[in-house]
């Protein structure tokens, strides 16, 4: 084969490939890359989890995907008052914590307590007590006070709906929910392709409350696209897209310039 049969095959080949991928991402549904609305910062019961992935209106290649969402923290307050006088000599709120520790107080009874103020953005009308006692500090130097409780712990229930359609209607059925995850993560492998789906996760706290579940988010599972998207994620394709036109219009300046080169 001659060097420039070679150089032909070459060319022939990566401009081949860049129409393949530049052909691949034109099916793509930008929504993929849209712009997620912001969460309330305040719920009764507590805000939901923050989603990741997918993203809203996402589109798969495969029948399993691991979804992902941020953790949601809890909230406490510990307050202390002097017994006698009912002075608050320390108030002060803490998150993900079961240790607060005061400053110097001085010789006295005083009245400890723990209250849990939830899941973060609650708006509990009245907190739950976590721990409610006396401690008298007898040093006449006085001492500080270190106060423990017991940590409220989270769990999280994922909800997977699929879409159908009634009489012009759009009708959402849980098809799988999973309970008392303690990831924040997890892995579905029961789709069907060619169907659309929603999901959202919500938390649950050992006291019994949970917080609103995450706004749905749409799914569409399609197992017939290219290969091309197994290998890229999605917010790498408008810079893949640049990347390979870039190959294209340097592949095709090459091209002509040889061609002027051997006229």
């Amino acid at each position: 084969m001659s060097n420039r049969t070679t150089i032909w095959f070459r060319d022939a080949l990566v401009i081949t490939f860049s129409i393949y991928i530049v052909f691949s991402i034109s099916t793509v549904s930008w929504d993929n890359l849209k712009v997620i609305d912001s969460e309330p910062d305040t719920c009764k019961t507590g805000c939901p989890p923050l989603l990741n992935f997918p993203e809203d209106g996402y589109y798969h290649y495969t029948n399993s995907i691991t979804f992902d969402w941020d953790p949601v923290s809890v909230n406490y307050r510990v307050s202390v008052t002097n017994d006698d006088s009912g002075e608050l000599v320390f108030d002060g709120n803490f998150t993900n914590s079961d240790t607060a520790t005061t400053g110097r107080l001085p010789t006295g009874t005083y009245f400890v307590r723990v209250y849990y103020t939830g899941i973060s953005g609650s708006t509990f009308d009245t907190y739950p007590i976590l721990k409610s006692e006396l401690v008298d500090i007898v040093k006449e130097s006085g001492e500080k006070l270190t106060i423990m409780w017991s940590e409220v712990t989270v769990s999280y229930t994922i909800e997977i709906k699929l879409h159908s359609e009634s009489d012009g209607n759009l009708n959402l059925a849980i098809v799988h929910e999973e309970n008392k995850l303690e990831d924040t993560e997890y892995t579905y492998s029961d789709f069907t392709n060619g169907r659309t789906y929603s999901w959202s996760v919500y938390a649950q706290d050992s006291k019994g409350y949970d917080s609103v579940a995450s706004p749905l988010r749409e799914l569409n599972i399609d197992t017939t696209k290219f290969l091309a998207f197994e290998v890229f994620n999605n917010w790498e394709v408008p810079f893949l897209l640049l990347g390979v036109m870039m190959v294209i219009a340097l592949q095709a300046g090459v091209f002509l310039a040889r061609e002027e080169r051997d006229d």
